[in-house]
């Protein structure tokens, strides 16, 4: 397709370039007396000779009218094309960098390097591939037309290209540095004005409005006046431009006006300089007018490369080999792990896990406990290879699993995150989208253990009524049951639920875990839980403390030892109690 549009670059270039010869013919040959071979030996009188040019000044404009179509939509798909191809090139290497990268960067940013920023390869290819191969080639082709009509004065015509590029350099600069600024400036006002409309509930219930308007107020005037002052730098730099063209043209009309009132150049071929002049000056001005465009899709362009050229921090290893049948041992061999620094490597990295090891047989169910910040969702990430461990390592059947395929490896594992997940689709889709190609009673089965089924016979079309975005018209509930529906549709060997009956009512709760352990008999379990109602059942539980693992056993093992985790469910109790003095917070 590029091949294409430069060969029809190259055909409206030689017809720009014939363009002005019609013109020439009818001053030069009908209205003067200057006679034309070629109308001679076709026999043609002056009245021949004018319609022929008249016709011939028409085929022209036609033909390159239609080549102009034809070009634009040409170079336009050649751009959207690549436009689209980068989209793809960026989405999948962003889905496949690691948790940790996307901590450090605002969603908002992101997204607007795949949706704007993207648009960069376009915008080169529109205002600098494609003009600059034009105005190349009809300053040749005008050129040696000029210099065989005569050579001072194509000189001159060609004298104003140093002062253009001078003009480009002096500006070129500053322009590149505001459009990065630009850009960075409205990514942040989208970010601050995403936030303020995200967390709307909050910002009504402590009636901050004032407050958030203030604060995404701020980084729109910041946006404006970063493009304000782009604006203004390209306008600036336009003019400077128009000048020296302006320079250009009237030396030309000068020079080429003492030259034809001297008899040394012939009207006709003045009105080819002029004509000229008009038809390559105006590619010349075209890019050097657009040249902010570009440079602005430069900078564009960098954003997004930056992204391309982030390396995953979990990846696979060379000779990384298929899980193959997962029997679903786990091991953790003095596992360490602190999350990366902070933006800038301004703060310190966190430690999150230090020195934890235990063994878990297949087919066991594991609840990890502990308060608040002490390590569990760490721990239980390390498992799909969120993160990888600094020291220490994981092992699945007793492979480390650094030395298995990231992608076989997360098959083979269903996960409910401790904030449900719902897409605006059906509850049908939702179930499926671990496993879209799952027949209707696989799906049905699912339903029915995670308590889906219950509260979809209620809803108007069941399992194929339509969920809105973030899960509206789902009560928090229903969207963890669906979010658990999900992962069992993937029957996999290993399942991890953070918290996975923290929204339910307590009748509900006892249901949907009934339900996960007869689902998952035979297959290894960790359940992260606050609410200690849900683990008694487990065959081991893990207690962690600041990142440490402080004890290891069963409920009532753990409760007759009297150490950390009975001071958690003393405490659990106290708060839940209900009476007057237990209801309050010690």
């Amino acid at each position: 397709r590029i091949g294409l549009a430069l060969g029809m670059t190259v055909l409206s270039a030689a017809l720009e370039v014939a363009k002005p010869w019609p013109l020439k013919i009818v001053v030069d040959s009908v209205v003067g007396d200057r006679p034309l071979a070629v109308a001679s030996r076709l026999g043609l009188g002056k009245p021949g000779l004018l319609i022929a040019a008249c016709l011939g000044l028409l085929a022209l404009t036609v033909s390159l009218a239609v080549l102009a179509v034809a070009l634009n939509r040409t170079t336009i798909s050649v751009g959207q094309r690549a436009v689209n191809d980068l989209r793809a090139r960026v989405l999948t290497h962003l889905q496949g960098l690691s948790l940790g990268f996307f901590g450090r960067r605002p969603t908002t940013d992101l997204s607007y390097r795949i949706s704007f920023d993207t648009f960069s390869v376009q915008s080169i290819a529109m205002n600098g591939l494609f003009p600059l191969a034009t105005a190349i080639l009809m300053l040749a082709g005008m050129s040696a037309v000029m210099l065989r009509m005569n050579a001072p004065l194509a000189a001159l015509f060609v004298a104003v290209a140093p002062l253009l590029y001078l003009s480009v350099r002096l500006f070129g600069r500053r322009i590149d540095a505001l459009s990065q600024e630009a850009r960075e400036s409205e990514s942040h006002f989208l970010g601050e004005a995403e936030r303020g409309i995200g967390s709307i509930q909050v910002v009504q219930a402590f009636t901050a409005e004032p407050l958030e308007h203030a604060r995404v107020m701020a980084a729109s005037s910041r946006a404006l006046a970063s493009a304000l002052r782009l604006y203004v730098l390209q306008t600036g730099y336009s003019g400077v431009v128009n000048i020296v063209l302006a320079l250009g043209t009237a030396g030309v009309l000068y020079a080429g006006g003492r030259l034809a009132l001297a008899g040394r150049l012939t009207a006709g071929e003045l009105i080819v300089f002029v004509t000229y002049l008009a038809s390559l000056y105006g590619p010349i001005n075209s890019i050097a007018q657009t040249f902010g465009l570009v440079r602005g899709g430069m900078s564009g362009a960098r954003r997004v490369f930056e992204i391309l050229d982030t390396e995953p921090e979990v990846r696979d290893a060379p000779g990384a080999r298929e899980p193959g049948d997962v029997r679903g041992d786990i091991c953790f061999d003095g596992v360490s792990f602190a999350y990366p620094a902070g933006p800038g490597g301004s703060e310190a990295p966190t430690p999150a896990l230090r020195d934890v090891s235990f063994e878990v047989p297949a087919g066991s169910l594991v609840a990890i406990v502990g308060s608040t910040g002490a390590g569990k969702t760490t721990l239980a990430s390390l498992i799909p290879r969120f993160y990888d461990p600094a020291a220490g390592r994981v092992l699945l059947d007793g492979v480390d699993l650094r030395e298995l395929r990231l992608r076989s490896l997360r098959a083979r594992i269903g996960l409910v995150p401790q904030v449900p997940m719902i897409f605006p689709a059906t509850l049908d889709d939702n179930i499926r989208y671990g496993r879209p190609d799952a027949g209707d009673e696989a799906v049905r089965r699912a339903a029915d253990v995670a308590g889906v089924s219950e509260f979809a016979a209620s809803l108007p079309r069941g399992l194929a009524t339509l969920i809105g975005p973030e899960g509206q018209g789902l009560s928090q509930g229903q969207a963890q049951r669906v979010t658990i529906a999900r992962a069992l549709l993937r029957d996999p060997r290993l399942l991890i639920l953070d918290e996975p009956t923290s929204a339910l009512d307590s009748e509900t709760e006892a249901f949907v875990m009934g339900g996960i352990q007869r689902a998952m008999r035979g297959r290894t379990t960790f359940v992260i839980a606050h609410r200690l109602s849900t683990v008694r059942r487990a065959d081991r539980l893990l207690v962690l403390d600041a990142g440490c693992l402080v004890e290891s056993g069963t409920y009532a093992s753990l409760c007759r030892a009297g150490g950390r985790f009975q001071r958690l469910v003393d405490a659990q109790e106290f708060l839940g109690s209900g009476d007057e003095e237990g209801s309050r917070f010690p």
